[in-house]
C-alpha cells in the first residue's frame, strides 16, 4: 500500500496536484491540516483515492465532504496503526515529547504530524518501536522547497520518505 502525505498547503494546491499526477499508483492520501479547502479540491480532482484528514490550527471548518474532521485521528492500514494529527495541540514546534507519549499511549506504528513546515523523520526503537514523520509543507515550506511524504507498507514493513516538488 502506498500513501501520499501532505500538510500545510495554505491555499496552494498546484504542488499537491503535481504530486498526485506523479503518483497514480497511490492508494491513499493523508492530509495533516492547514488547508482543508485545498484537500477537498484535490479529492474532487482525484476521486479514486481514499482520503484521511485532520484539521490544523488555520482551518476554519471542521467538515470535509459533510464528514466531521478531528484534530487527531487514527487508522489501521495493512495491520499497522497510523495516528495522524496536525501537531499544534502537541507543541511540535518546540519538542516531539508529547508525540512520543501519543505513540506509546495509542500503540501506534507511525505518528504523522505537520504544523512545523519542516520535514522530519525519526525512528524510536524501544519496547514498542514506531516512527514519527512530518512531510514538511506542500504550500509554505520553512527553508527548502515544497515537500510531501510517502508511506509505503509492504509485507509488514514500513517505509517512509520525503519528496519535493
Amino acid at each position: 500500500m502506498k500513501c501520499i502525505i501532505f500538510s500545510d498547503s495554505h491555499g496552494r494546491t498546484e504542488g499537491m496536484a503535481r504530486v498526485m499526477r506523479m503518483n497514480p499508483d497511490a492508494d491513499a492520501v493523508f492530509f495533516l491540516g492547514d488547508g482543508m479547502r485545498d484537500i477537498e479540491g484535490i479529492k474532487e480532482s482525484f476521486p479514486s483515492h481514499t482520503y484521511f484528514a485532520v484539521r490544523g490550527n488555520c482551518d476554519f471548518t471542521s467538515m470535509m465532504g459533510g464528514t466531521p474532521i478531528a484534530k487527531t485521528d487514527e487508522v489501521i492500514l495493512e495491520g499497522k496503526k497510523i495516528v495522524f494529527t496536525h501537531g499544534d495541540m502537541y507543541s511540535v514546534k518546540y519538542t516531539t515529547d508529547r508525540l512520543l507519549y501519543l505513540a506509546e499511549e495509542r500503540m501506534a506504528d507511525v505518528v504523522l504530524f505537520g504544523h512545523t513546515h519542516e520535514p522530519y523523520s525519526h525512528y524510536e526503537n524501544g519496547d514498542h518501536p514506531f516512527y514519527l514523520f512530518n512531510p514538511g509543507s506542500i504550500g509554505e515550506p520553512r527553508f527548502d522547497e515544497p515537500s510531501f511524504g510517502v508511506l509505503t507498507i509492504r509485507n509488514g514493513q514500513i517505509l517512509l520518505s520525503h519528496g519535493s516538488v
